[in-house]
């Protein structure tokens, strides 16, 4: 008797599992994000968002699902949800993109609007990370955000604030009006590897001089995971 309450109680966990949608909203506004899940939410989807940097192999929005999505036609509903927001996709394709793995009954989506180019480096979303200072004895920590603001924090004190844009791609510049500050640095890419994976590096390299600023190269890295 025991055993078939457990049978039954097991039974009926998993045929309420709700699918649960991972939105990537990178290159959303909060807008359009809440659109998104509130259609999403209408077709019974669990939803949850994140903005992890996309894998270099996505170009347009894409549904990535786990093997183990445990209703099939859930993929069809989200395709046809994000068509009706205007959103055509691009691929759909199982398991593994990048540093982005899907699991148990899970499904991403990565939305690229209109005009995006993911990963071109011209969008202020590829480039507003926190950077690290390297090979200068001075701990410095430059933070781009995706407001157009930024802080410069050295030996973990605050420096200076100001705002921050994309002048003409690879150039980023920095402004201040107290005390003043126009500084420009210019954008690299490249790729490292080590023991475990490969990591993509964006570097900003100083072309000013700046009694504020450091000559220090600021870079910061994400571990690709394959």
């Amino acid at each position: 008797m025991r055993f078939a309450s457990v049978l039954t109680c097991l039974i009926l966990t998993l045929a309420c599992s709700t699918t649960t949608i991972h939105v990537n909203t990178l290159y959303l506004n909060d807008e359009k994000s809440q659109n998104v899940k509130v259609a999403l939410l209408e077709q019974g989807f669990d939803v949850e968002f994140n903005e992890l940097s996309f894998p270099s192999d996505i170009y347009s929005t894409s549904i990535l699902y786990s093997p183990f999505v445990k209703k099939v036609e859930a993929i069809d509903t989200l395709e046809n949800t994000l068509n009706s927001l205007g959103y055509d996709i691009g691929s759909i394709r199982a398991l593994v993109a990048s540093n982005h793995w899907y699991t148990k009954n899970t499904i991403g989506v990565f939305i690229v609007p209109e005009g995006v180019i993911p990963n071109s480096g011209k969008n202020i979303e590829d480039i507003a990370f926190k950077y690290q200072s390297e090979g200068c004895d001075t701990n410095i920590v430059l933070s781009l955000r995706r407001d157009g603001k930024f802080t410069y924090m050295q030996l973990g004190k605050l420096k200076i604030t100001g705002t921050w844009s994309i002048t003409q791609y690879p150039y980023i510049q920095l402004n201040s009006d107290e005390p003043y500050l126009n500084f420009y640095y210019e954008i690299t890419r490249s790729k490292k590897f080590d023991r475990i994976s490969e990591i993509d590096i964006i570097e900003l390299q100083p072309l000013d001089s700046s009694l504020i600023i450091s000559k220090c190269s600021m870079t910061y890295g994400v571990r690709e995971v394959s």
